[in-house]
């Protein structure tokens, strides 16, 4: 990389692990139980919250950071 900068961190196996476990579970949600794709993601959102705000507590995050992590994931969709 130019200018200094770091190169990106790369993942780690338990969190390839993980990527690959949630995109394989949405897929079969979607292909074989047949639920709706919305759903899928609204699910993924919600579980996505949840881990947040658990990271967060068991963390001792800063309320700020809290707060920014909520209110990204409850904006709006675009």
């Amino acid at each position: 990389m130019e200018n200094g900068s770091q190169s990106p961190r790369r993942l780690g196996g338990a969190e390839a692990i993980v990527i690959i476990v949630v995109i394989a579970v949405s897929a079969a949600l979607v292909a074989v139980a047949g639920m709706p794709l919305l759903v899928v993601l609204q699910l993924l959102a919600g579980a996505g919250l949840t881990a947040a705000v658990v990271v967060g507590l068991l963390t001792g995050a800063t309320s700020r950071w809290m707060r920014a992590v909520l209110r990204a994931l409850l904006a709006p969709a675009a």
